[in-house]
């Protein structure tokens, strides 16, 4: 069975996440994790990625501190590229053990409405055919309603 964890993770690879994230990793033993919304990116990634115990990783870089998606697998799961945009990662995973398979889409949506709209549009054209599984996480920047919303902007 393929274990996924979707974290939004701001202000990484501190010494806090580095201990919270061993250990997630040892309790739940996920074969797939992704931290969206890292705001790191370059050479200091690369050192985490190298030292995660995660055999392969694919991300999409954070811009100016903003943003940014990190996805890593072990070698149990086989993941093929279907698509890839600022806001999403979308794979076709393959379970080696269990010879099941199925879409999965890592989501960090823009904190701007009318890149956040697109997003939505092309979620819309990623949904798999009719009785294929997908499994879809990630911060999307949206509420249901104003009674989930604390401080910020209005």
């Amino acid at each position: 069975m393929v274990k996924s964890i979707f974290w939004n993770a701001q202000r990484v690879l501190g010494s806090d996440f580095l201990r919270y994230f061993k250990l997630m990793v040892k309790v739940q033993q996920p074969n797939i994790v992704a931290v969206v919304e890292p705001h790191i990116s370059g050479i200091k990634v690369d050192n985490f990625i190298r030292f995660s115990g995660f055999d392969s990783s694919y991300r999409v870089e954070a811009t100016c501190f903003s943003g940014g998606i990190w996805v890593l697998w072990k070698s149990t799961v086989r993941f093929d590229a279907l698509a890839v945009s600022s806001q999403f990662v979308h794979r076709w995973v393959s379970d080696l053990l269990e010879r099941k398979s199925f879409a999965i889409t890592f989501v960090y949506a823009s904190p701007n409405g009318s890149k956040r709209t697109s997003l939505w549009d092309q979620l819309r054209d990623l949904t798999p055919g009719y009785g294929m599984a997908w499994t879809i996480g990630g911060d999307f920047n949206a509420i249901a309603s104003t009674s989930e919303r604390r401080g910020g902007s209005r």
